[in-house]
């Protein structure tokens, strides 16, 4: 894998827009490792261990923020936790057997219907606690979603705004909603037998490029207020979604 320097800050700004959001990392990075030459098949390999590490970082850095009450950090509630272990099987079966880049187009139509919604919210800091109800459904959406395409973060961003949770509170239940989700998706990627080794090789082989970016968007998010951050994310999310929809019919 040779990468130009061109090449090279595009994999640090995939790691400062994780660092910052939490989530989307796979927006450039996926556009990276084609350019390269890697395939599709070959793609989840490489990122899920990044995922892993990056995931793990974002803990550390905010378990201060990270609440054992069930009903606000719903990450610890058994139904999201056991909806999102079926949903995760399901989604890694679905993989195999269906067009996963229709369901990915028709999800990302989705995100952005969704988005017109979470604008008004960006000022709204009181948080909703969810229901179960919406717990139940929730983790079953989102573990098919990361089982598939292992889009774990973005569900539950979306999960969070739409539930006003300010800054703090969002990276404190979203890093307890990655890590959990993380180990049911490794375990079941093991299980399938779905990792390789030279996947693993080169995810090494990006990891200090991503981490550059990582702590730099680590840092700009600490020193942003939870209005100016979620614009961001949002912004994210309607990007990524965009991203998505051009990239299917290209």
């Amino acid at each position: 894998m040779e990468l130009t320097i061109f090449l090279g800050i595009l994999i640090a700004l995939a790691g400062f827009i994780k660092g910052f959001a939490g989530f989307g990392l796979s927006l450039i990075l996926i556009s990276v490792l084609l350019e390269v030459g890697f395939s599709p098949i070959e793609l989840l390999p490489i990122l899920v261990p990044l995922f892993v590490i990056l995931d793990i970082l974002l803990y550390f850095e905010n378990k201060e923020f990270v609440n054992l009450d069930f009903k606000e950090n719903f990450t610890l509630h058994s139904t999201t936790l056991m909806t999102l272990f079926l949903g995760i099987i399901f989604g890694a079966y679905l993989l195999t057997v269906v067009d996963g880049a229709i369901l990915k187009l028709i999800f990302s139509i989705f995100v952005l219907i969704v988005i017109f919604f979470l604008v008004e919210k960006v000022n709204l800091h009181q948080m909703k606690i969810p229901t179960e109800k919406e717990n139940g459904i929730f983790g079953l959406g989102s573990g098919i979603l990361t089982g598939m395409f292992t889009l774990n973060a973005v569900p539950v961003s979306i999960y969070l705004l739409f539930h006003q949770y300010p800054k703090d509170k969002y990276m404190g239940s979203l890093v307890t909603f990655l890590i959990f989700s993380d180990i049911l998706l490794v375990a079941v990627y093991l299980y399938g037998k779905m990792f390789t080794y030279d996947g693993f090789i080169t995810s090494l082989k990006l990891i200090s490029l991503v981490l550059v970016g990582f702590f730099i968007g680590s840092f700009i998010r600490r020193k942003v207020n939870s209005k100016y951050f979620k614009a961001v994310v949002i912004f994210i999310l309607a990007l990524s979604s965009v991203k998505s929809i051009i990239d299917f019919f290209l």
